[in-house]
């Protein structure tokens, strides 16, 4: 799945608002600010699922985020942006972005150190960054927040965010927040450490003021999120490590805690350890593709020691490593033409099952006499029957004396979608002529995506995704594995060529929430069931629908139910 159809961030979205919309200014002293640590409330003591077949994907976290899940906000900000506001002059005077992010004084942790004086080189005077950007008005987000801070300097609000003077003090900003006006909630450092004792903002928190006893208790998780994914058995945490095109490679280099933000480098092992030990919920990791086998080692590690003892664990290498929009396809075919040949147009997806088979390893030797909580999944490209035998035989590795790849996994994963073409170029003219037809076009289209025949272009219905879950449950059964869906549900987007894309994709929104996708999602979970698959993680939790895509089963952390969520959950219930 494309990065693009997860988060389409509109950089421009607040070009004309920025400066300055209700700006407050705070000068405070150095608090003593509390550090994050990882307790567990009472409440979050009582959260369990039932064992089932399903479990979910948690969609990535990120300042246009509907998901919402951590009580402190700061943690899904947009990474720093370089701001000049000062300088008055024809290239700087009001610039939103002078993209100048690479010359910023940062911590360790990505917290600012010192703004540019006037005379210095950088054009950029502010820092700024966002939250709640593109939200739909409807989100209930509204309200008052508090940002708790550290050190000294100047912090303003701007956009739908006012401070509330009369309530703040130094380290503690009251802030208001309002989006039926504005989209997006600003908040700028103008000026920090101004004494140059080193003693420079940082430690930046944004609390809902009605979690402020819930942060200070320990807790991380907006409980609105864990309630709305506690039915899930597994969480796949892939975006959250933002697995595809990842830079990682050292553990060192991984993410921490204490960093500003977790929309740039992803979220750190603790907290996804945290979230699976309160939710009782089997984690599913995904490794970088570029990463060691010290990473890999330390990483299953940290696992061991701090996973509930009680829960299993799936990991898998990055994702789908045969997508080109990927950039871990254009690397595995780099090391696998390096290895065998540069003519082994194939050696992408044998080295791909090498590298799943070493990490198994790897991560089954440090479990020990635990290894059997350890469930290695080997995917492939559910479309591309026959390719998979490259993946689980491997044969230019077993030619070094190696046994094949699939050997030592516990799981064959395949993704499980469905669009009955319903997004193809050559079904546009269909598509816009059930448009124009109301309650009937979308019953056309239900139609189509159960059975098919409807279009010329004509793949991916209910019925032919049975067809491929048999075709991939006969191959799983060879191999002593078995199936598992590492990703699935609706998979309804409009072609990016389509000249009447906008359209189209209204009507695909509208479809996600046509009372029928219920049924279509519980004859989609019948017919796996039905195939001899077990595990199906649906693509995704939250989000909200764009243009490319409705992958959320929810559209908000505070939507109370869907089509889609409701099937789930009572699949989940009848399917104990």
């Amino acid at each position: 799945m494309l990065d693009l159809l997860r988060f389409n961030f509109k950089k421009n979205i607040l070009l004309f608002l920025i400066f300055f919309l209700g700006m407050g200014i705070a000068c405070s002293p150095t608090i003593d600010g509390s550090q994050e640590n990882f307790k567990e409330s009472a409440l979050s003591q009582t959260l369990s699922n039932p064992q089932s077949y399903l479990g979910i994907n948690l969609s990535g976290v990120g300042s246009s985020s509907t998901q919402f899940p951590f009580i402190d906000h700061f943690k899904t900000a947009r990474p720093w942006i370089t701001t000049c506001q000062t300088k008055n002059t024809s290239d700087c005077h009001k610039v939103w972005d002078t993209e100048e992010s690479d010359l910023l004084d940062l911590d360790e942790q990505g917290w600012v150190k010192s703004l540019p004086k006037p005379e210095d080189p950088p054009r950029y005077t502010q820092v700024s960054t966002i939250f709640f950007a593109d939200i739909p008005k409807n989100t209930p987000i509204a309200g008052q927040y508090l940002i708790l801070y550290d050190g000294e300097g100047t912090l303003e609000y701007g956009l739908s965010a006012k401070k509330d003077k009369t309530l703040s003090q130094p380290g503690r900003d009251v802030i208001n927040i309002d989006l039926s006006q504005t989209s997006g909630a600003l908040i700028l450092i103008a000026e920090t450490d101004p004494n140059q004792t080193g003693n420079y903002l940082r430690n930046i928190r944004m609390i809902r003021a009605e979690h402020e006893s819930r942060y200070r208790d320990g807790e991380i998780f907006n409980p609105a999120f864990l309630e709305k994914i506690k039915p899930f058995k597994t969480l796949r945490f892939m975006d959250w490590m933002r697995t595809n095109h990842s830079p990682q490679k050292e553990w060192k280099n991984r993410p921490v805690t204490e960093r500003v933000t977790y929309s740039r480098k992803g979220v750190p092992l603790e907290v996804m350890i945290a979230l699976s030990n309160q939710q009782k919920s089997e984690p599913w990791f995904n490794m970088p593709h570029q990463a060691t086998d010290e990473y890999i080692r330390n990483f299953a590690q940290k696992v061991k020691a701090e996973l509930n003892p009680n829960l299993n664990i799936y990991v898998e290498f990055s994702n789908e490593v045969w997508n080109w929009n990927f950039k871990q396809t254009r690397y595995a075919l780099e090391q696998g033409q390096a290895r065998w040949g540069k003519d082994k147009g194939d050696a992408f997806r044998q080295w791909y099952g090498m590298r799943t088979n070493q990490m198994c390893e790897i991560w089954k030797k440090e479990f020990g006499n635990q290894a059997n909580r350890v469930i290695c999944a080997i995917a492939t490209q559910t479309n591309s029957e026959g390719e998979e035998g490259k993946i689980l035989d491997c044969p230019y590795w077993v030619a070094e004396g190696n046994k094949p790849c699939y050997q030592g996994m516990d799981a064959y994963a395949i993704a499980g979608y469905f669009s009955a073409s319903l997004g193809d170029l050559k079904n546009s003219s269909v598509i816009e002529s059930w448009i124009k037809q109301g309650d009937e076009g979308i019953n056309q289209a239900f139609e189509q995506l159960k059975k098919g025949g409807l279009l010329p272009k004509d793949k991916d219905s209910l019925v032919d995704n049975y067809q491929t879950f048999l075709y991939h449950a006969k191959i799983a059964k060879s191999k002593g594995l078995k199936l598992v869906a590492y990703e699935g549900g609706q998979h309804l987007a409009p072609h990016r060529k389509d000249p009447n894309k906008e359209q189209v994709s209204k009507f695909f929104i509208q479809l996600n929430r046509d009372p029928q996708m219920y049924d279509a999602y519980l004859q989609l979970l019948e017919y796996w069931k039905q195939a001899g698959g077990t595990l199906f993680m649906h693509f995704v939790d939250i989000g909200k629908p764009t243009k490319y895509g409705s992958w959320g089963a929810l559209e908000s952390v505070y939507q109370e139910t869907s089509p889609k969520y409701k099937a789930l959950k009572d699949f989940i219930k009848n399917n104990p």
